[in-house]
């Protein structure tokens, strides 16, 4: 009778455990249907929309970006450069972002993503990084053939300069325009084109920001 005890009871415990781990590969199951974690357990897309860490070009990070407004029309670099470095910068400015157009941007930029100053997701760009295009822009002087090719960049561009009003994003991307042609070397159609794709203004494609209604600090 003892022996039989024993018996039951153990495989009573192993009923239990193995309907505990059944529920938790229930509870994951679930979750990932939800989004929430991936099939690895791994965090899945419903959390990173949560924190903003999807991949750019994304849905989910579309999504996301689409609802934050920390760049804004009347931000000013004297704003941006009291930020902390890690501090991010997201959402569009002018016009509400436009799916085709973020994606059409962030594979535009793709190639040239070992290029440090240029962002890879024009709508979150982190302080850090602003504030060292803000210092090109002060520190680099044009001279030159440097100044023509500058120049004739910024006709290419479709704002017809570096961004559509003299926000911070128009003394950060002159910044960057100014180290592309000085340190880059590279020529004023690519420079122009450059320009384009890391212009956060939001708005359809081939849209200048300049003839469509801004966006101000909500």
């Amino acid at each position: 009778m003892r022996g039989l005890r024993e018996r039951l009871g153990r495989h009573t415990r192993l009923v239990v455990v193995l309907l505990g781990v059944i529920g938790i590969a229930s509870v994951i199951g679930l979750l990932a249907v939800a989004g929430i974690v991936d099939g690895g357990g791994g965090v899945g897309p419903a959390a990173a929309a949560d924190t903003g860490n999807a991949p750019a070009g994304t849905q989910t990070q579309f999504v996301f970006l689409a609802g934050q407004h920390t760049n804004f029309c009347s931000l000013q670099q004297g704003a941006v450069l009291g930020y902390p470095d890690d501090q991010p910068i997201q959402g569009s400015c002018c016009n509400a972002m436009d799916m085709a157009k973020y994606q059409h941007q962030v594979d535009g930029l793709k190639p040239y993503g070992n290029i440090a100053e240029i962002p890879a997701d024009p709508y979150n760009i982190r302080a850090g990084l602003a504030k060292t295009l803000l210092g090109y822009e002060r520190n680099i002087a044009l001279s030159g053939t440097d100044k023509v090719t500058f120049d004739a960049a910024m006709q290419m561009t479709t704002d017809k300069g570096p961004c559509c009003c003299h926000c911070w994003r128009w003394n950060t991307t002159e910044g960057l325009d100014k180290r592309l042609v000085t340190v880059r070397h590279m020529g004023a159609a690519e420079v122009a084109r450059i320009t384009d794709l890391v212009n956060g203004c939001g708005g359809p494609m081939d849209s200048p920001a300049s003839s469509s209604t801004r966006l101000t600090k909500p």
